[in-house]
């Protein structure tokens, strides 16, 4: 199953990528992106995740193709949001 949402992201984009790269990195994953569209993929103490982003204006479409089952797709966008600092 996987999840959609979008996330208003109004700072300047190269900041999003460096949060999102250096989140992802720091954590012992993957991430290959641009202010444009990236993928990213990494480990939890519960499973894998895999997704990607795009971006188009202010607002990121992210996709997560993989998650532990255990998971919700709720907690995922909260936790980004928490991260990227848009949470409200």
């Amino acid at each position: 199953m996987s999840c959609l949402f979008s996330i208003t992201y109004t700072q300047p984009k190269e900041v999003l990528v460096d949060k999102l790269g250096n989140a992802v990195l720091s954590a012992g994953g993957k991430f290959a992106g641009t202010i444009n569209n990236g993928t990213f993929e990494g480990n939890t103490p519960i499973g894998s995740f895999k997704g990607s982003y795009t971006v188009l204006g202010d607002i990121i479409s992210v996709e997560i193709d993989k998650k532990p089952f255990l998971l919700s797709c709720g907690r995922i966008e909260s936790e980004i949001n928490k991260y990227l600092g848009t949470a409200d």
